[in-house]
């Protein structure tokens, strides 16, 4: 069988879809054939999103639904069940979180930043899960981050629940593997979406500094992130559940050192290529 063959037909829902490593990844796993449930609250690019896939031949649906919800989990997971018949991917990335200080979060907006960013991957879990249970099995797939080990001013709420996202993709593969159910982490460095393409083009001084401090000698983009997760949700991957795959280029494998020293050197020489 071709690779992602048995993909054909399967059912995907994928938060957050209505752009960046959302919109990429629902658009490849489309691609290969998977019918996919585009979850979102931006109404306009949602849409955009669907009829990209339509216009290549794919099967997709808009959701707006609010992930951090009980109720917008639900819809979302309704939505793949009444409209394709089951779910057998679940792709969490809907993102929302403060970027100030600890000493200044407010409350409520560390509650919702939990609640989009952890929250919302329990409670799509609880209700898909039902569904892939009763169709055979399924993969999961958390979107976290490489802040979920490495940390940095200002994203307390985020780095909090990165890790959580982790932690909790480990215990949904242990408690349902025995169902044919995988679980997985990815962990993402910096990427460049497509909101910020245009930004980074024009940005020389970023592009020389990330040509430091990447083995690899670039940025991530957002399909690097959907290959990802189109190996994940893959029979390539039965045999891969419960582990958090840093996707980074080679960034966190650095010592901080490292980095720090190669980009004082780059100062020195009076920034070159920036």
């Amino acid at each position: 069988m071709a690779a992602f063959e048995e993909l054909k037909g399967r059912v995907a829902v994928v938060t957050g879809a209505a752009q960046g490593i959302g919109r990429a990844t629902a658009t490849t796993l489309a691609a290969h054939g998977m019918a996919v449930v585009v979850v979102d609250l931006n109404d306009a690019r949602g849409g955009m999103v669907v009829r990209e896939i339509e216009q290549a031949g794919g099967r997709a649906t808009y959701v707006h639904a609010d992930v951090g919800t009980a109720a917008g989990c639900h819809a979302m997971v309704d939505t793949a069940v009444q409209g394709f018949g089951g779910v057998y991917a679940l792709v969490n990335n809907a993102r929302w979180h403060p970027h100030v200080p600890l000493t200044e979060i407010v409350e409520s907006d560390w509650d919702r930043s939990q609640a989009v960013l952890l929250k919302s991957h329990y409670l799509a879990s609880k209700y898909a899960i039902p569904h892939m249970i009763a169709g055979g099995g399924g993969a999961i797939v958390g979107i976290s981050s490489v802040h979920a080990i490495q940390v940095t001013d200002n994203e307390a709420s985020y780095e909090a629940a990165k890790a959580g996202i982790n932690a909790l993709m480990r215990s949904i593969a242990c408690a349902y593997g025995p169902q044919n159910i995988r679980a997985n982490a990815i962990m993402p460095g910096g990427i460049v979406t497509d909101v910020k393409q245009s930004a980074w083009e024009t940005n020389l001084e970023q592009q020389a500094l990330t040509r430091l401090q990447n083995p690899i000698g670039r940025p991530g983009f957002a399909q690097d992130i959907a290959n990802a997760v189109l190996f994940l949700v893959s029979d390539l991957a039965s045999f891969v559940t419960g582990e958090s795959l840093v996707v980074d280029g080679g960034m966190s494998i650095q010592l901080a050192g490292v980095a720090t020293h190669k980009a004082l050197a780059w100062e020195r020489a009076g920034r070159p290529g920036a």
